[in-house]
């Protein structure tokens, strides 16, 4: 029965999320998109209904749990269907967004994302601190790509201070 409920609320949710997605879309396209050189208004609009929109489709394509995960048993002393406040979650998240404001100011952009998605990272129970690492490593190394050497984003890479 609980994996029953798992799917319905990830495909409403997912309902729900592409119907936002297409509203945002619809108003962004009544305004001047523009190009990537030359940003109209309706721009970001556009750009955030179309990833609404995948990420929607995302989730309800990949709602139904696999055969795997329906045979797992629950952890013990747990019920099937309650999995509880999950506190480190949330705690790694906020010492990620707090880690990354306190060293983009003081450190610069590479130690700033390396620790805040290591940190993120960590607050999934199954992540491991060597798989925590290469991901930070690699959204590390497409962040410099992007934003420093794609979009000429005023942070610096590495600093000394504030």
């Amino acid at each position: 029965m609980s994996s029953f409920r798992r799917v319905r609320k990830d495909h409403i949710s997912a309902a729900l999320l592409l119907v936002i997605g297409c509203g945002v879309l619809g108003c962004g396209m009544t305004y001047d998109v523009g190009s990537l050189n030359r940003m109209g208004p309706g721009f970001v609009p556009v750009s955030l209904g179309v990833m609404m929109i995948l990420v929607a489709i995302a989730i309800g394509v990949t709602a139904a749990p696999s055969e795997a995960a329906a045979a797992r048993p629950p952890r013990p002393g747990r019920e099937p269907g309650d999995s509880g406040p999950q506190w480190r979650g949330w705690l790694c998240i906020v010492a990620g967004v707090a880690s990354f404001v306190i060293l983009g100011n003081y450190g610069g952009m590479v130690p700033a994302t390396l620790v805040a998605v290591f940190a993120a990272a960590m607050g999934d129970r199954e992540n491991t601190w060597k798989s925590a690492g290469i991901l930070a490593a690699i959204v590390t190394v497409f962040g410099v790509a992007i934003f420093h050497f794609g979009l000429a984003l005023q942070l610096p890479l590495f600093q000394w201070g504030g």
